[in-house]
């Protein structure tokens, strides 16, 4: 099954690999914000539904040069994929939701002649107009049996993606509805500034490969994003975190949102006991001296420096991410996915700890903070 992902405009890397690590696609083709792909199988609705960064999925009818757009609509069998009633939608540059490239390609309809039509029209350098789809969908209603048209609520809903030189057609299939907004941190019980946004902390836990029934560990849990996220999703979690404030706080997150299927333990992240498949953290981007100190009682066999003096800012949080990397690499069975801020050098210290670095992500947060999304095995 060929199926058209349209990814959502913000954070296009991480939702170009959510997808792909979720449906373990080898071969894609990634056009604009179209991700379009053979499945081996038909689409898994749970996988379905987990998706954070993808707007809506089709299923794949045709794909043609925008001369050709009429005689393929004319010619597809529109028999085969008509439930009671469709609607057709056109989806181009001059969709304010749907930004694409509409560009037409001179060189290559030069000697082309098009009939005259209404309706979106090319760059205005070369006579071709993209039919209306009023028009186009005159083909559908022409050949099927019993034609009714429901702009609202149509059984059989028809995109039109009008990118460069080319359309690509889908049948919807799957609209993600999920409410992410509502689950921002200021409107949980306990909210923390420095928290994902949800639906990130939902591409990061599908990043890492997780399957259902395996156990996603969250070593810094702090007021419990990815927690929330992998728990909506039916999946197992585990969160750790030294303080006791943040524990209290990410239980009464997790019971908000009905998440029942999840431990928290006060846990020191550096000491790892147990070992773990699929780990995904955001790491602290600062210790305050009360939190240090708890972490100074395991710390004090490695003779590290742990005042927090603002010359040696960066070399102990470093220090202190070597430590839990060096620790992590001993427990991680398979994928860890690991934020860490831009003002670290995170390759050197996942080469010191022996990591292999799979994929990259860089995400903007503002002007004196980006960060870097790493996944790594």
């Amino acid at each position: 099954m060929n199926c058209i992902f349209l990814l959502s405009g913000d954070y296009l890397d991480l939702g170009k690999e959510e997808v792909i690590s979720l449906f373990n696609i080898q071969n894609y083709n990634l056009i604009d914000r179209l991700l379009i792909a053979g499945l081996n199988e038909n689409l898994d609705k749970n996988l379905v539904k987990r998706l954070a960064l993808t707007k809506s999925i089709y299923k794949m009818l045709f794909e043609c040069k925008i001369e050709d757009l009429t005689d393929s609509m004319k010619n597809f069998g529109w028999n085969s994929i008509y439930q009671d009633s469709f609607c057709l939608r056109i989806h181009d540059s001059n969709d304010n939701d749907y930004k694409f490239n509409n560009k037409i390609d001179n060189k290559k309809i030069k000697n082309k002649k098009f009939p005259t039509t209404s309706g979106v029209k090319g760059d205005g350098r070369n006579p071709f107009a993209i039919p209306s789809e009023k028009e186009l969908a005159g083909h559908i209603w022409r050949n099927v049996n019993n034609p009714k048209v429901d702009l609202e609520n149509s059984k059989t809903q028809i995109q039109l993606f009008i990118i460069k030189n080319k359309a690509y057609c889908g049948l919807l299939v799957y609209e993600n509805k999920e409410d992410f907004e509502s689950r921002k941190s200021h409107k949980r019980p306990f909210p923390h500034p420095s928290s994902l946004h949800p639906k990130v902390a939902r591409a990061l836990a599908n990043i890492s490969g997780i399957k259902e029934k395996e156990i996603l560990l969250d070593p810094f849990c702090g007021t419990g994003g990815f927690l929330i996220e992998a728990g909506l999703m039916g999946l197992k979690t585990l969160g750790y975190d030294i303080n006791k404030i943040m524990i209290n706080g990410c239980i009464r997150n997790l019971k908000h949102y009905k998440i029942k299927n999840y431990k928290i333990k006060n846990n020191n992240a550096t000491n790892i006991n147990d070992r773990f498949d699929y780990i995904v953290t955001d790491l602290p981007y600062g210790l305050n001296s009360n939190v240090m100190l708890k972490y100074e009682k395991d710390w004090k066999k490695h003779r590290l420096n742990l005042k927090i003096q603002k010359k040696d800012f960066h070399k102990n949080l470093e220090q202190f991410y070597l430590l839990f990397l060096k620790n992590l690499r001993k427990k991680l069975k398979k994928k860890a996915v690991i934020v860490f801020p831009d003002y670290v050098d995170y390759k050197k210290l996942l080469k010191q700890s022996k990591f292999k670095i799979e994929k990259e992500f860089e995400q903007y947060v503002h002007r004196s903070l980006r960060r870097e999304i790493v996944k790594i095995r």
